[in-house]
């Protein structure tokens, strides 16, 4: 294993922790639990139906930080991401390497990724598999237009920009 991609994979797994940690101290701070049981009951319901629009096909990555991305033939595979609903797992591919991991939907379209583990492989062009890894791990909520998946950070930015066309 280069020590590039040593490094890469160190970095990738000690924001994976921050995000964690982060992610549960926000929970436990959380007591605004000031909405009516029939709003929870809309907003669930909204969730749900948004949600089954994410199973089920492969989300092909077209956009990072509102910036159109460009593939060349240094890459292995389109940048996509899938997941599945039975399992609460995902997956995909970064250009390069294969990775996988967990996901867990929130109320209101919010979302929180784990990535759990990816292939190690050595490609030229590592970069914008990098900066796809670091979207993800970012990614705080979701929202579906159409054929496009929009990753957010929480703070109306978009991450990343998906496509199943």
């Amino acid at each position: 294993m280069s020590k590039f991609t040593y490094n890469m994979l160190n970095k990738v797994m000690k924001r994976s922790l921050l995000i964690v940690a982060l992610a549960v101290v926000a929970a436990a701070c959380d007591n605004t639990n000031t909405k009516n049981t029939s709003q929870q009951a809309t907003v669930e319901e909204q969730v749900a139906a948004d949600a089954t629009d994410l199973f089920g096909k492969e989300w092909k990555l077209i956009e990072l930080s509102g910036k159109a991305i460009q593939l060349d033939t240094t890459f292995n595979k389109e940048p996509h991401l899938i997941f599945n609903e039975e399992t609460n797992r995902l997956n995909g591919n970064g250009g390069c390497n294969n990775f996988m991991g967990s996901f867990e939907l929130k109320e209101g379209g919010g979302i929180e990724l784990s990535q759990a583990g990816a292939t190690m492989m050595a490609c030229p062009n590592l970069e914008l598999e990098g900066q796809f890894f670091d979207a993800l791990e970012q990614t705080k909520s979701y929202r579906i237009e159409g054929n496009n998946l929009f990753l957010d950070n929480g703070k109306n930015e978009d991450l990343a920009k998906l496509t199943t066309e």
